[in-house]
């Protein structure tokens, strides 16, 4: 039987759609104990990769701001977040609530170069299309200096399945290619990918410099 990797819901997402709901059923059940495993994992990876204590990181779609508590406290980064849901800025880590921001991928309120790194994880395959993906891509590129840590929901993995990893509010899934021409096009190259620890994979970019 084919697995079906996108929702039947058209209407795109709104704000009120990532409350209470959505971050206690479905594939976010189980949340706060699978950060217990993917947060420490990913930090460690992420802080081989950049090397220098106290690089600013910008996390867009940073949920409840576990990934940013980790940085902050475990590997000395200086960390903000950028978070479309009210639901999961209230109930944020407490120590890292006031360093995130209300925002959206498509409008990123920071100038160009304005951090060292930036970490965008399982966000776009809300995003409508590739047209709003590759936008959004680019905006990650934009704000970053060198460094974009980039996960998604790649087609054909099991993840994009609705039965195994179900979440209605799902719009896209697309190839790990398409992922990367929107990177390469937007002016970042691809230096490889680490397993994120929790069911995909994330991808390390390179801002190029002109």
């Amino acid at each position: 039987m084919k697995r079906k990797s996108v929702s039947k819901k058209t209407k795109p997402v709104s704000e009120k759609d990532f409350g209470k709901k959505y971050f206690c059923t479905g594939s976010y059940d189980k949340y706060l104990k699978t950060t217990a495993d993917w947060v420490p994992f990913v930090a460690r990876k992420i802080t081989k990769i950049i090397k220098r204590p106290g690089a600013e990181i910008l996390d867009v779609g940073c949920a409840q701001g576990f990934l940013i508590a980790e940085l902050r406290k475990k590997h000395s980064f200086r960390v903000r977040g950028i978070e479309y849901s009210s639901y999961a800025r209230k109930n944020a880590v407490p120590e890292v609530k006031k360093s995130i921001e209300k925002g959206n991928i498509l409008k990123l309120p920071f100038k160009k170069d304005s951090f060292d790194a930036v970490i965008c994880l399982d966000v776009v395959n809300y995003l409508n299309d590739l047209g709003e993906v590759a936008e959004a891509v680019k905006n990650l590129v934009d704000v970053s200096r060198k460094y974009i840590f980039f996960g998604a929901i790649f087609k054909h993995s099991w993840t994009a399945s609705q039965e195994d990893n179900p979440d209605e509010l799902r719009k896209t899934v697309f190839s790990k290619k398409e992922y990367v021409d929107c990177f390469q096009k937007a002016g970042a190259k691809l230096n490889g990918d680490f397993d994120g620890n929790n069911g995909g994979r994330i991808l390390s970019f390179t801002k190029i410099k002109k």
